[in-house]
C-alpha cells in the first residue's frame, strides 16, 4: 500500500506541476477548470514560442523528419473519430519545437502540453475544426520552412492557432476576439460587455 500511496502523490504532484490539478497546502488536489482567458493565455503562449521557432527553422529551410510524418498521420486520420487527430497534432507541434534542438525551449513547451491537449480535445470533442483544415495548415507551414519564408509560417500558424482558440473560447461562452473587435470599433459608450 506505502509504494501505491507514493505513486499517487507523486502522480499528483507532477499533474499539479503541469497545470491540470490544483492543490493548496493540505488540500484536495482539484481538476482546474480551464476559462476562455486561460484558453488565450495558453494560446499565447504557445505562438510566442512556436512562431519564433518557425522562423528559426526557415533560416535553414530544415523541414523536421518527425513533424512531416505527425501530419501524415493527421491525414491518415481524416476518416476516423476527431479525437483521434490530438496525438499526431501534438506530435506536429512538439517535433517543430524539439527541431531547434534547444533543452529549455523544449522544457518550456513541454511545461505547456498537459493544457494544451486539454484545449485539443475539448476543440476536437466539440467538432470546432475539420481535420482537412488541421492537416491542411501544418502542411503549408512546412512547405513554407522548406522555402525559407519564416514570417510567412509564423502568420499562417497564427492564424492556425487563432482559429482553434477563438472557436474554443466561444464554445466556453467567451467573446471571440472578432467579436470584441466589432464592438470596439463603435464609441466607447457602444461597447457592450
Amino acid at each position: 500500500w506505502r509504494l501505491a500511496i507514493a505513486c499517487l502523490l507523486v502522480t499528483i504532484e507532477k499533474l499539479v506541476a503541469e497545470g491540470l490539478l490544483d492543490r493548496g497546502t493540505h488540500k484536495t488536489a482539484r481538476v482546474v477548470e480551464l476559462g476562455p482567458h486561460s484558453v488565450r493565455d495558453i494560446y499565447l503562449a504557445r505562438a510566442y514560442l512556436e512562431s519564433e521557432v518557425l522562423r528559426r527553422l526557415a533560416r535553414t529551410g530544415d523541414v523536421p523528419a518527425a513533424a512531416v510524418q505527425a501530419n501524415r498521420d493527421i491525414a491518415a486520420v481524416q476518416s476516423g473519430a476527431p479525437l483521434d487527430v490530438v496525438e499526431p497534432d501534438m506530435r506536429f507541434h512538439t517535433s517543430l519545437i524539439d527541431a531547434v534542438g534547444n533543452e529549455r525551449i523544449s522544457r518550456m513547451y513541454r511545461s505547456l502540453v498537459g493544457e494544451v491537449r486539454l484545449c485539443m480535445v475539448r476543440i476536437q470533442s466539440l467538432h470546432l475544426l475539420d481535420t482537412a483544415l488541421i492537416q491542411a495548415e501544418p502542411q503549408k507551414i512546412l512547405e513554407l520552412i522548406e522555402a525559407g519564408e519564416g514570417e510567412a509560417a509564423a502568420e499562417l500558424l497564427d492564424e492556425h492557432l487563432g482559429r482553434a482558440r477563438e472557436r474554443l473560447v466561444a464554445a466556453m461562452g467567451g467573446m471571440p476576439a472578432w467579436e470584441k473587435a466589432r464592438q470596439w470599433a463603435g464609441s466607447p459608450r457602444e461597447f457592450v460587455k
